[in-house]
């Protein structure tokens, strides 16, 4: 995988055990912030008691901010589908409805160790969770494990599937003081290139009072998060099309836009348009009523935008 570069965003991921922590401090310190919501460790759905605290204090001083929940694997599939469905629930408490944070949500996976499942299982565990969270909320979900963990369990890797995790964005944890650990992370489970990397347990920085993990993220901070909402977006028709205009989104890996009528998709265009024609006789319009246009932005992950920009025409 890749090392860190002098644009690398640094950023560093607190719970409710954090001590002293002065968001005006540290806003001016981390480019980006994770926070615990949960975690299930204790064999029921527990929500961090800081959480809701943080988020507050967090968008308060504008640090992008994102959320992972600490799963644990078993043979119970289903319980994959409970702690899912807690993880969304909790999230829209921090965030607010149909908000599941800035940043990438995230799975934190990095138990059993005893390797009391097989890893068959714990894959199966996983890409449930990520199907389903993925299918309820339209985000993507970053799996939050070790190189170790990795390792452990067969390289992630089933004869006859491959790697069938590969394609999550990955935050690896793997410490740069182990002298058995190399200078920057290795290829591992199918994965060429991390999108976070935990590269330190006990960093110290200002605006915490102990010392916290930190992390080296991506060179832009649009590689977190999703597109923003289009902007400009202005809507004329007259008897045969309707013709949109909008501003383009000025995120680095944006790869499109969705355009809808009425709620119903009738077009997709590449990132570097900023103009649509639609054709009127093809749609199904109600005579003598408003129509609703709306737009949004997608990127190479398939995260689209929050909330998409609509007009009425």
């Amino acid at each position: 995988m890749q090392n860190k570069n002098p644009k690398s965003l640094f950023g560093i991921d607190i719970n409710e055990y954090t001590q002293n922590v002065q968001f005006p401090i540290l806003a001016t310190k981390i480019d980006f912030l994770y926070l615990r919501s949960s975690g299930s460790g204790t064999g029921n759905f527990r929500v961090d008691k800081k959480f809701i605290q943080f988020v507050n204090e967090s968008r308060n001083y504008k640090i992008p901010v994102g959320a992972y929940h600490f799963g644990v694997p078993s043979y119970d599939l289903t319980d994959a589908d409970r702690q899912c469905d807690d993880f969304i629930n909790v999230l829209q408490q921090g965030f607010g409805d149909k908000d599941y944070g800035d940043l990438f949500p995230v799975l934190d996976v990095e138990v059993p160790v005893d390797k009391s499942i097989t890893t068959k299982t714990l894959i199966d565990w996983i890409d449930r969770f990520r199907k389903r969270f993925e299918k309820k909320t339209r985000r993507r979900l970053m799996l939050y494990t070790g190189l170790f963990f990795i390792e452990l369990y067969d390289n992630f890797f089933i004869p006859g599937r491959g790697y069938p995790l590969k394609n999550m964005p990955l935050w690896l944890a793997m410490y740069t003081k182990l002298p058995i650990n190399p200078e920057y992370p290795p290829n591992v489970g199918g994965w060429t290139r991390w999108r976070v990397w935990q590269y330190s347990e006990d960093e110290q920085v200002s605006g915490v009072g102990n010392p916290v993990d930190a992390n080296w993220g991506p060179d832009n901070i649009s590689l977190l998060t999703q597109p923003q909402s289009v902007t400009g977006l202005k809507a004329t028709m007259d008897k045969n099309s309707i013709y949109l205009s909008w501003n383009k989104v000025p995120d680095i890996d944006l790869l499109g836009y969705n355009i809808f009528v009425n709620r119903e998709w009738v077009g997709t265009v590449d990132e570097n348009a900023t103009k649509y024609v639609i054709n009127k006789n093809k749609l199904n319009l109600p005579t003598g009523k408003p129509i609703e246009v709306a737009i949004e932005a997608f990127d190479y992950d398939g995260e689209t935008s929050k909330t998409r920009t609509k007009v009425i025409i």
